[in-house]
């Protein structure tokens, strides 16, 4: 019982049993008339194409989890899976911070569990929750393939097992419920072919394939401990794709997830096996010119996010400040004397 305990809170808290009480979705679409932007980016798209003159290349700007921000020629931008920590209070906290408000033209969101269907976290003029079949904006096609999250992994986590165990569902077909559901979405800008995995099952069927076809660059969740994608599937799912570019995603994070917590590891040693390049920032220029320089080339972000994840305290310039006089505030009250 004690392993069971103990496997419970790495597995809740990897988001793999999501809040199977309490639903997560609606948080945004209830309270969008509060919003304090509007449309008018989505209309200069329709109208022009795009905000922006062509810049001929894609920007791919990573914020941790699965979560990114895909941003087109025409300057076009698609968010995918925004995170946060369990809103109901069901499950221990895996970040250590809020995931950054970001402004942008689409939201995609692969499945729901709470590490991917934040959409409260960004500003989006549309939000497409699970999306099947194609949706196109300016020099953006979408893509969303219906499938299933993974249910029986081969990394540390007994997976199927636990959960059936704690939640008394077994998230693997024919009779999982929506959590074990997953949309895979292809993106296609900028001469690219872009493909976000989410959370799904390392071996869909051939329909799936026949939908992804060949990518320029695949987002997989791939963590050394393998808690969706395992090194080996990671490897199988990255030859089938034959994509140009390998992003793995979905590993820790200095700086975003709390250390040490819950077994979740880096890509580390995946990546180590690869031929890669070891990113120093959190944000990556795409263009077909220089994809087509590689062939099963992992672009591994790290540590390196998008936005700031180190506290920055005052400068110190060696000085005492004066101790201030009691506050008289309540004299604002006083009678007017005058």
């Amino acid at each position: 019982m004690k392993i069971f305990k103990a496997w419970r809170v790495a597995l809740v808290a990897c988001g793999l049993i999501a809040a199977h009480t309490v639903a997560a979705h609606g948080t945004h679409g209830g309270t969008a008339q509060l919003d304090k932007y509007n449309n008018d980016r989505t209309i200069a798209i329709q109208v022009y194409g795009g905000t922006r003159k062509d810049a001929g290349k894609v920007t791919l700007s990573y914020y941790g989890n699965m979560a990114v921000q895909i941003e087109s020629p025409k300057g076009v931008k698609v968010f995918i899976d925004p995170w946060r920590n369990d809103i109901v209070g069901m499950y221990p906290p895996w970040y250590m911070r809020e995931m950054p408000m970001v402004r942008t033209d689409v939201a995609l969101v692969t499945h729901a569990h709470f590490d991917h269907d934040a959409i409260e976290r960004v500003q989006a003029d549309q939000v497409l929750d699970r999306m099947a079949g194609e949706f196109s904006l300016g020099d953006v096609k979408i893509t969303g393939i219906a499938d299933k999250h993974v249910c029986e992994t081969q990394g540390d986590i007994p997976y199927r097992k636990l959960v059936k165990f704690f939640i008394d569902q077994d998230p693997c077909p024919p009779n999982e419920t929506l959590q074990w559901d997953n949309s895979l979405y292809v993106i296609e800008t900028g001469g690219l072919r872009i493909l976000h995995w989410g959370d799904n099952r390392q071996n869909p069927p051939d329909r799936v394939w026949e939908k992804i076809g060949k990518v320029d660059v695949a987002i997989l969740a791939v963590s050394d401990e393998g808690h969706i994608l395992s090194q080996k599937w990671a490897d199988v799912v990255m030859q089938k794709t034959d994509a140009r570019i390998v992003i793995p995603s979905h590993y820790y994070i200095k700086g975003v997830h709390i250390p040490g917590a819950l077994g979740l590891e880096s890509a580390d040693k995946w990546v180590a096996k690869h031929e890669h390049t070891r990113l120093d920032s959190g944000v990556l220029e795409l263009s077909p010119a220089m994809v087509q320089k590689y062939h099963q080339h992992v672009m591994y972000f790290g540590d390196h996010v998008a936005f700031e994840t180190t506290v920055k305290l005052p400068a110190d310039d060696g000085k005492l400040p004066e101790v201030p006089a009691p506050d008289k505030a309540y004299e604002r009250f006083a009678p007017d004397q005058h």
